[in-house]
């Protein structure tokens, strides 16, 4: 990395497998070893479609297209990579070439609920379109989702398989819990489905709790909402995550459950922790 800050990407199709992007490079005599894969994450936002048709692969080809946040969201991978690996996903995505991928700056979540600023590739299309991929292409895309623990649930949608899904999930750990002060405000538009919990380190703020990124276990309570659109509208609002300078930040993150893994929007607490009091076994009472 020569003392370089590396730049992280953020993977949503055939880069998902390592040995698709490794025959890749070899077949144009490059190094693939700068491809550094750090583990599941998640774009919220955008949903997968099929709508770019490569020439390559002779088939349609993954992509993705912005809609909001309650209504879409995107499983893959982050990686890490160097300024040699950067140009040769350029040139593999034809970021050069008219009408093919170009490379943005996008923000996913990893499993801790951490944001990163990761570049991406996307194809602008003026209409919408479908191409069909080839089934080694789908497979490509589905065993790496499944090999990361990742839902095929918008890859089934996308290659019209399926109904839409929906990023229904929201989980809370703190005064909108059952029985607590504030959570007649989950009672619209909401289900609970079952307690849960998260990494973190919780902390007491003033008569609720704040999340931050941390060491140990955040218990809580994961609910399915009828509309996720609306009720993270209204929970923006009741969480001050709106704004400049955001009390607390909506975010992805990794949610354990006797059910097992999901993951859910939550928020975090977005201010200095020093004058808070610890909660060491991560529940709020």
């Amino acid at each position: 990395m020569d003392g370089k800050v590396p730049t992280l990407y953020f993977g949503y199709g055939s880069n998902l497998d390592k040995d698709d992007w490794t025959t890749w490079c070899k077949e144009r005599g490059k190094d693939p070893s700068g491809l550094k894969e750090l583990g599941p994450a998640w774009l919220d936002e955008y949903q997968l479609v099929f709508d770019y048709y490569s020439g390559s692969r002779e088939c349609g080809a993954a992509n993705i297209v912005r809609v909001a946040s309650g209504m879409a969201a995107t499983p893959g991978a982050l990686f890490e990579i160097d300024e040699y690996t950067l140009k040769l996903l350029d040139r593999k995505e034809g970021v050069k070439i008219p009408g093919c991928y170009q490379r943005e700056t996008v923000t996913v979540y990893s499993a801790d609920g951490e944001s990163h600023e990761a570049v991406t590739y996307i194809h602008i299309s003026e209409k919408s379109s479908y191409f069909e991929p080839s089934k080694h292409y789908e497979s490509l895309i589905r065993n790496g989702l499944l090999r990361l623990n990742l839902p095929t649930t918008w890859l089934d949608f996308a290659i019209k398989k399926d109904i839409q899904p929906r990023f229904d999930l929201v989980f809370v750990y703190g005064t909108l819990m059952r029985g607590k002060s504030r959570h007649k405000e989950m009672e619209g538009g909401c289900e609970f489905v079952c307690e849960g919990t998260t990494h973190g380190t919780l902390y007491r703020v003033n008569d609720y709790p704040g999340l931050v990124n941390g060491v140990g276990f955040v218990a809580g309570e994961l609910f399915r909402a009828v509309d996720m659109f609306e009720v993270i509208q209204r929970l923006d609002w009741i969480e001050g995550a709106c704004g400049e300078n955001p009390l607390f930040n909506r975010v992805i993150r990794k949610i354990e459950t006797s059910q097992g893994d999901c993951w859910a929007y939550s928020y975090n607490y977005n201010r200095g922790v020093k004058e808070s009091q610890l909660i060491a076994s991560g529940k709020w009472n």
